[in-house]
């Protein structure tokens, strides 16, 4: 875990930078949807930041939450149509974060530890490839999630799969929904996917056995992921292996599933 508490110019860098990049009205926005709603700027953008950054980290845990505000600033998805604006503010970025031995990951938007500081920390990229491609994953696991596994982002591997999945069982099962309700929508006894055809007992058993282990896998996996950070929430290379083995063996029987409305 991230033990080391950003100093105060650290800080002061990391609000120009912010501050430049947005409008006031979208920083207000983002600061609300990272959870901090009594966020306003009653003055100069970056100052306003740096105050409230300030008051951030003087609680528990403030540093994880900080780095969880730079990822929400940073995520790719905010600038779909300025590639060039997104290049500059991840380099303004781990000019930063470089000095604390992390990385803004432009591929993802998530902060990971230096490819310097991770030597010591996990395998050699041969080990990886090697553990990672005995397991015959589906290839929606090895589209998703091998360069990230390789490269020692094995909590992201895992993210980025669970994602995929989501995605895929979206589309297959036609409702627009995600997560452990789109699950429920599509895999309960009365939803959209169906594995068997339901007469017996031990298949209604199958079908709502799938659906628990889907729900499991989104509110147990998929959310985990998608709001801790890697550095906040290490996951082993063993785990990592063990969860991407087992969304392979879900892929497999979404396969099975036919789709059918009433």
């Amino acid at each position: 875990m991230y033990e080391n508490r950003f100093g105060l110019g650290a800080l002061k860098r990391i609000s120009i930078i912010l501050g430049n990049y947005y409008t006031g009205s979208r920083i207000v926005e983002l600061f609300h949807e990272t959870g901090f709603t009594d966020f306003v700027i009653n003055g100069t953008k970056w100052r306003e930041i740096y105050d409230k950054l300030k008051k951030i980290q003087s609680k528990q845990n403030g540093d994880q939450y900080i780095l969880k505000l730079i990822e929400q600033f940073c995520n790719p998805e905010e600038f779909f149509s300025n590639a060039e604006n997104y290049i500059k503010i991840v380099e303004d970025i781990n000019e930063v974060l470089s000095s604390y031995g992390m990385l803004l990951d432009a591929k993802i938007g998530k902060v990971v530890i230096s490819n310097k500081d991770r030597t010591n920390l996990r395998s050699s990229e041969s080990e990886d490839s090697k553990l990672f491609d005995l397991r015959k994953f589906r290839s929606e696991i090895v589209k998703n999630g091998r360069q990230l596994f390789i490269e020692g982002h094995y909590f992201h591997s895992v993210s980025e799969c669970c994602k995929a999945f989501d995605k895929d069982v979206a589309e297959k099962s036609k409702i627009n929904k995600r997560g452990f309700e789109l699950m429920s929508a599509a895999l309960s006894l009365n939803g959209t996917l169906k594995l068997n055809k339901q007469e017996t007992e031990t298949e209604k058993n199958e079908q709502e056995g799938l659906m628990h282990l889907c729900f499991g896998l989104m509110k147990g996996i998929r959310n985990p992921t998608g709001h801790e950070t890697e550095i906040d929430r290490k996951m082993p290379r063993e785990d990592a292996l063990d969860i991407l083995s087992l969304i392979s063996w879900l892929y497999r029987s979404i396969d099975k599933c036919f789709y059918y409305k009433k």
